[in-house]
């Protein structure tokens, strides 16, 4: 569904900016006029238009800081976060480019920075992985540690961060009684665009540890622990509930369970897919004609360097990693998963129907203004749907 703007990926990242709004991270009106100035197919112009909204933001809210208005200051500092989450969406192939830096610490400051004026109690921590450090937030509805409530572990995406976490899905929590941690995992946010730590496919392997510590942290039921993977992070959790037991619920927006399927008949017959899986190096050079044009150039780009691949080959060899067919069927946990109608990320049904565990399917559409990947700009809906089955669940 369009909503503004007649570039069909411009326009589908300023619906998730304007998704934000009900965290109160954005502005209609502040969001519309920029898009307005973008010119059409332009990155770098992108990047622009939206920094510059997050700078001009971002000092409005420290004015407000210093002269006492909180609530002005709060509001501020988290549209600053996401509009620079939003600059930076078009330019992350180049993982040195030195805005996709600048604008990464901009987008975790300006999120810090809100931290003392939100009604939450939050924690800013670091949680160590292999050698490396995990950032993390740990949001609580308030102070009071000797209450023990649910906790969502919600990880990022494919393109997110563990600050783009709360205007995604952590402030639908909060008032709800949860504890919500939010988490950069390999390939994410600052363990990517500093520490250089791919993603990986045995998300499970990343989920563990993070439970291990969270279970040590005050305010924590260790029998209500939920899962949140919206976006990837429907692949990342649902492949990590398969080895974790120790989870009450799980949910995924939407469901999925491999990658090759959607990749091989658009882009090869079985025999070149096979002479890839061996490196055929006469295929690999030509298919390095891909990234000949900047909207490819940024397309593969962004997911190689997400995934540590050196080439396009290299990239689309690591794919067949990337599935859990064959471990649905060890998830034991509750399971809902939701679905927009058209989401091109959706393998909802396929993952349904590989569940033994308790389950259910949502469907939302486009008549309801819930259609799209992540279930679009109906965002209440969803919230509506996910938070009182996990009521009920946990």
């Amino acid at each position: 569904m369009r909503l503004f703007l007649d570039d069909p990926e411009f326009d589908a990242q300023l619906q998730r900016t304007v998704a934000a709004i009900n965290a109160s991270s954005a502005d209609i009106g502040e969001v519309l006029a920029t898009a307005s100035r973008v010119v059409p197919g332009n990155f770098d112009d992108w990047f622009t238009q939206w920094s510059q909204l997050a700078e001009t933001t971002g000092e409005r809210a420290a004015l407000a800081a210093r002269t006492g208005h909180s609530v002005t200051a709060g509001k501020g500092y988290l549209r600053a976060t996401e509009y620079w989450r939003q600059s930076l969406f078009f330019i992350r192939h180049d993982l040195d480019d030195a805005r996709l830096q600048h604008g990464y610490r901009a987008h975790r400051a300006a999120f810090r920075a809100a931290i003392p004026f939100l009604p939450w109690a939050v924690e800013t921590v670091e949680i160590p992985f292999e050698g490396a450090r995990m950032g993390a937030y740990l949001l609580r509805p308030d102070g009071d540690l000797t209450l023990s409530r649910p906790t969502l572990l919600i990880p990022c995406g494919y393109d997110s961060t563990a600050e783009a976490g709360y205007s995604n899905t952590a402030y639908m929590a909060l008032p709800r009684g949860y504890n919500v941690l939010l988490w950069d995992g390999p390939g994410q946010g600052g363990m990517l665009y500093e520490q250089r730590v791919p993603m990986r496919p045995d998300f499970e392997a990343v989920l563990s540890p993070v439970i291990d510590w969270l279970l040590e942290q005050a305010s924590v039921d260790a029998d209500r622990l939920a899962l949140i993977g919206r976006s990837f992070g429907g692949y990342l959790a649902a492949r990590a509930a398969t080895r974790e037991k120790r989870l009450s619920a799980l949910v995924c927006d939407p469901g999925q369970v491999e990658f090759v399927s959607r990749i091989v008949p658009k882009m090869f017959d079985e025999a070149t897919w096979q002479r890839l899986m061996q490196g055929d190096a006469d295929l690999n050079r030509g298919l390095e004609d891909l990234l000949a044009s900047p909207a490819k150039r940024e397309w593969y780009g962004a997911r190689m360097r997400t995934m540590g691949a050196a080439s396009v080959g290299d990239f689309l060899r690591l794919q067949p990693a990337y599935s859990m067919q064959s471990m649905a069927s060890d998830i034991r946990c509750p399971t809902l998963i939701t679905d927009g109608e058209g989401d091109f990320a959706s393998q909802s049904q396929k993952l349904f129907d590989l569940l033994t565990c308790p389950k259910k399917l949502v469907r939302f559409t486009e008549a309801q203004g819930a259609g799209g990947h992540c279930c679009g700009l109906g965002q209440t809906l969803w919230e509506e749907t996910v938070f009182d089955w996990l009521d009920e669940t946990l």
